[in-house]
């Protein structure tokens, strides 16, 4: 699907894509506009910048599955399983005909309510929203860190009974006195009652050529792009222009853009601690993230 509005003083050209196949097919599918794109990036990217040799070698990575250093992935989980805690909000429980225990006191007393019941509490929701946007200049292990970090904040997160509703996009914008242009792509990759699948998410989330080769193509294909996105292909969106866009609730969580949450790639355990300490300043929840201790 694909929309041209105005919002917020932008021209937002905005897709939406319900998996990784029909994200591939549309790449595929859809010319490239070469009177603005006359070098486009996607193809000529070094491997350098995109950690893969060709267009084409990315979609096929992405579409039917990347492996390398997923070990570490794994690893991380099993660290970071352990500094995740819920709040302890006790269960309220009241006096009712029926319940799971007794409630001797009345019983005596000849309360008719003398059982003491807890209310069901139901799968609590969460929705993550996830700026997979990251600049030129962001390394390859800060792009791995993030994406794993969040992946397996996720899982736990379901491991804890919470429902996560994901939301990975990549938001974008041109800097022009006449016609600011933003790049909006979501990708309904994970709904809210579907399990977590770690391989389908690790290439969008953890491989730079998810934006510097099958996003720039997109940009490339993209017929109102003007020829003020050469060569950098967009700013990505700040925290504050994302709010803007995006209709968010005030217990959704927001992952920013790389350079917001201070992510390095030097270290994984130093990256966990400041997307944590920003995830337990950001929304209203009853789960802390511990730091990490080395």
């Amino acid at each position: 699907m694909y929309k041209l509005y105005r919002k917020n003083g932008y021209q937002v050209m905005h897709y939406r894509f319900y998996s990784i196949t029909e994200f591939i097919a549309f790449l595929k599918s859809t010319p490239v506009c070469s009177e603005v794109f006359t070098h486009p990036q996607s193809i000529y990217g070094d491997f350098e910048f995109t950690q893969t040799h060709s267009l084409e070698e990315a979609m096929n990575l992405c579409q039917f599955g990347y492996h390398q250093d997923f070990n570490q992935l794994i690893e991380l989980k099993i660290k970071l399983e352990r500094y995740v805690k819920l709040s302890s909000k006790k269960q309220k429980q009241y006096n009712d005909y029926i319940g799971y225990v007794p409630d001797v006191k009345a019983y005596l007393e000849g309360n008719p309510l003398s059982m003491l019941n807890k209310k069901n509490q139901s799968r609590k929701k969460i929705d993550i929203y996830f700026n997979s946007s990251f600049s030129s200049r962001t390394s390859t292990d800060a792009i791995f860190n993030r994406g794993a970090i969040v992946l397996v904040l996720i899982e736990i997160l379901e491991s804890l009974g919470y429902s996560v509703d994901f939301h990975l996009f990549i938001m974008s914008a041109t800097k022009s006195a006449t016609n600011p242009q933003m790049h909006f792509s979501e990708f309904i990759l994970k709904k809210e009652k579907e399990r977590l699948n770690l391989l389908k998410l690790y290439f969008p989330l953890c491989h730079p050529s998810w934006i510097r080769r099958l996003y720039f193509r997109l940009v490339e294909e993209t017929k109102e792009a003007t020829d003020i996105w050469v060569p950098g292909y967009g700013i990505p969106s700040d925290l504050v222009t994302v709010k803007k866009i995006i209709e968010l609730k005030s217990n959704d969580i927001i992952i920013p853009t790389i350079g917001e949450l201070g992510i390095t790639g030097d270290n994984i355990i130093d990256d966990a601690n400041r997307l944590f300490e920003y995830v337990n300043q950001s929304s209203n929840k009853d789960f802390v993230l511990q730091k990490i201790k080395k």
